[in-house]
């Protein structure tokens, strides 16, 4: 039995400063280097590792930051965090109904119903009875074999994101379903950063809390330089100014050794799934960035083509030997949502 795990993280390389020492949750080092002051903050987010590089001439203000970006990752762990048994979404599975929910819950649930219904429910986040069929099967009963499809049947009645019901500051789980906001969450908390060092002046950062943010320029200098780290080591650098990347592949998770069973689940089928061994995608927001990553490996390029190109984004696909570029940006069409909502 083989079980490989690798966050999202782990398949965006931040290359073009220079290393700093690790630190922990709540900490920084700074490293004087011109005139700018280049500080790092580290540490565990939704179960994920996190970093934050600031560029600034101001390290009292690079000091404040931390205490206010601490606090709040805090707080959105009490809200996103499957593993935390009195998160709200840990409540909301476990009761399924959570009444009076923290605004930010709402925020997410609905930006992810926007991304469900325009991948045709491809993008699902009541996935989380396939997560925990497939887990239960290989990791906890440590099964080597192929799980019976059968069992499937009744699992699959829970899964349709349209089994979330927010109304009048209530949210409900019909049909027995569960959720998990893994696909979308970490996006999310990561704009919200960006926010508050906005806020506070700060023009030139890179924030990776589980997708990635490139604020400004890189020592205001020039753009980031990131490092799309694909399947087998099939890399490619990018540079991004005030954009967001998210990376996602079927490596992330695989429950087994043939690599057939991995944590992209076909919400229709129930079963794993990917037409690409990573895609890669490009956005002004990280959670657009985010759920469109997760969705993408499911879509045929003629389908990724136009989801991308109404979402203003990009996508970087990986089915071969080297990233290439599947779209360039062709603005919003008439009926785009608007994601700032």
């Amino acid at each position: 039995m083989l079980t490989k795990k690798v966050s999202k993280r782990k398949l965006i390389k931040i290359i073009g400063f220079s290393a700093l020492g690790s630190m922990s949750y709540g900490l920084f080092n700074l490293l004087s280097e011109n005139r700018y002051v280049k500080s790092k903050w580290t540490g565990i987010v939704l179960n994920n590792e996190t970093e934050l590089v600031i560029h600034s001439n101001n390290n009292k203000n690079n000091y404040l930051l931390y205490g206010q970006v601490s606090k709040f990752v805090s707080h959105v762990d009490n809200i996103f965090n499957l593993q935390n048994p009195n998160s709200e979404i840990a409540i909301l599975n476990r009761d399924k109904v959570l009444t009076n929910p923290s605004p930010y819950l709402i925020e997410v649930i609905k930006k992810s119903q926007i991304i469900s219904k325009n991948t045709n429910g491809l993008f699902d986040v009541t996935v989380q009875p396939l997560w925990n069929f497939y887990y239960n099967h290989f990791i906890i009963e440590g099964n080597v074999s192929h799980p019976n499809i059968n069992d499937l049947e009744d699992i699959k009645k829970s899964i349709n994101w349209q089994n979330i019901i927010v109304e009048n500051n209530i949210v409900k789980l019909e049909n027995n379903a569960s959720i998990t906001l893994n696909g979308i969450a970490q996006g999310w908390v990561t704009d919200q950063i960006i926010e508050i060092l906005k806020k506070n002046n700060i023009e030139n950062t890179l924030v990776d809390f589980g997708e990635t943010f490139a604020l400004g320029k890189y020592e205001n200098i020039r753009p980031w330089n990131i490092l799309l780290r694909g399947y087998n080591n099939k890399n490619k650098v990018i540079k991004l100014t005030n954009k967001a990347v998210a990376t996602s592949s079927p490596s992330g998770t695989i429950f087994e050794p043939s690599n057939k069973y991995h944590h992209i689940f076909n919400p229709k089928t129930g079963l794993s799934k990917s037409n690409y061994k990573t895609v890669s995608i490009i956005s002004d927001k990280a959670w657009l960035s985010d759920s469109l990553a997760t969705s993408a490996l499911l879509l045929e390029k003629d389908k990724l083509l136009p989801l991308c190109n109404k979402f203003k984004a990009e996508a970087f696909i990986l089915d071969s030997e080297e990233f290439k570029k599947l779209i360039e940006e062709k603005g919003l069409e008439k009926d785009y949502p608007d994601i700032n909502k």
